[in-house]
């Protein structure tokens, strides 16, 4: 039997599982073609090791682009690195945010989404100052 079954093979089946012809549990489903794959929501990995390291790529980038152009604006020498990249769970990253700190969402519209950024409470005062 193929994968896909045609319009009039649908039809057939449903109508011989109305009418009583066929019970329900005589209906066999393969389970070889069923591959169902165990999901931890404790820990949720949602990014492949290749991934990773293209996030890696394009924030050392970004941080090489702003290191640049903030040392142009305040005219001092401004060195931004990429510490690391890990995956967390929502709540493990809530409960590492010191107390006080500054939450921003927002949106950059040529990205679909809300972007999260968090600015420790010491850097955001001497922004303001």
């Amino acid at each position: 039997m193929s994968n896909v079954l045609s319009q009039q093979e649908i039809d057939a089946l449903l109508s011989a599982l109305s009418s009583g012809e066929i019970e329900v549990q005589n209906v066999a489903i393969d389970n070889e073609e069923q591959k169902v794959k165990p999901y931890d929501f404790k820990r949720p990995n949602k990014f492949s090791k290749e991934q990773l390291s293209a996030l890696e790529f394009i924030y050392e980038n970004y941080s090489r682009i702003v290191s640049n152009q903030l040392s142009s604006q305040v005219r001092a020498n401004i060195k931004m690195k990429l510490v690391s990249i890990e995956q967390v769970t929502y709540e493990e990253f809530t409960r590492s945010i010191p107390n006080p700190t500054l939450l921003l969402n927002f949106k950059m519209p040529p990205l679909g989404g809300i972007l999260l950024l968090e600015i420790n409470s010491q850097f955001a005062f001497q922004i303001i100052e």
